[in-house]
């Protein structure tokens, strides 16, 4: 599926987290991994280029995951930068930490979502506690009945066939607004699970959750099946909260203890969107 993982490095410990999980993901996909640091300007590129070559050394020792690396100069942003390397490489996926405190410091709220405003491709997003996984287990897919929440349903069928895990489609429903006992509450995950089954000729299973908080109630329950990621576009709307980079989108990459595969939906790519932060 996918055969060449991009990982943005900014000089932080915690970037080179991604790292590790870039790692984990190309020996499930037989990909290879390129980790790519951005200086400020021509005359760091030497000593930025040593220190990563250095790091990833002790990162990379006895891998067997095949790894290269680049340093690129800035032209106008790092995003801009990244952004211009993704288009070079359409069949690449980010992996990017979302904690980096180096020159491209608070990667979710601002090189993250420059990134997916700019860019079509999905985004890995790494969160601090995010622990390391086979990827072995479900994939979680997101929904709030919204058409545009619902356009990561079929990446989140591609990845549970790449990676041999069960796709799940979770909703979280209000309390306020639904009971427990209400049949009809379960009608549209199961008709999208159905589906999704149906098209990818693979088994979808799915789950209606309760509360008034969505990223938590959605990465709990992540947790509680030992999910390898959780897939979100980052503009869902309905009367519960939008998916988007800065609130709920970013509080399921804070409080996961997997990746969360971010998806901006097509015809919002070049768009600023509102509530986007």
């Amino acid at each position: 599926m996918v055969q060449h993982l991009i990982v943005p490095i900014d000089g932080s410990d915690a970037s080179w987290r991604a790292f590790d999980t870039a790692l984990a993901l190309a020996a499930r996909c037989d990909a290879d991994v390129e980790v790519v640091e951005i200086a400020d300007d021509e005359t760091e590129v030497a000593s930025t280029r040593s220190a990563l070559e250095e790091r990833l050394a002790q990162h990379a020792e006895g891998d067997a995951v095949p790894v290269s690396s680049r340093v690129d100069v800035a032209d106008d942003s790092v995003a801009a930068t990244l952004a211009a390397m993704v288009d070079a490489h359409p069949e690449a996926l980010v992996v990017m930490s979302s904690h980096g405190r180096g020159r491209s410091a608070a990667l979710l709220g601002s090189v993250t979502e420059e990134l997916l405003r700019r860019s079509y491709g999905p985004m890995l997003v790494v969160g601090p506690h995010c622990v390391a996984s086979e990827f072995d287990g479900p994939i979680i897919a997101t929904v709030d009945g919204s058409h545009a929440s619902e356009f990561g349903l079929p990446l989140a069928a591609a990845w549970g066939i790449e990676l041999n895990g069960e796709p799940w489609i979770v909703q979280v429903a209000d309390p306020d607004t639904f009971t427990t006992g209400d049949a009809g509450e379960s009608a549209y995950p199961a008709r999208l699970a159905r589906r999704l089954a149906a098209d990818s000729s693979h088994p979808v299973q799915f789950e209606i959750l309760h509360g008034h908080d969505v990223a938590s109630e959605v990465t709990d329950f992540a947790r509680s099946l030992g999910a390898t990621m959780i897939v979100a576009t980052t503009h869902g709307r309905t009367g519960m909260p939008r998916f988007v980079v800065g609130s709920t989108a970013a509080a399921l990459v804070r409080h996961a203890s997997c990746p969360v595969l971010l998806l901006r939906p097509p015809h919002l790519v070049g768009s600023t969107g509102s509530g986007s932060a």
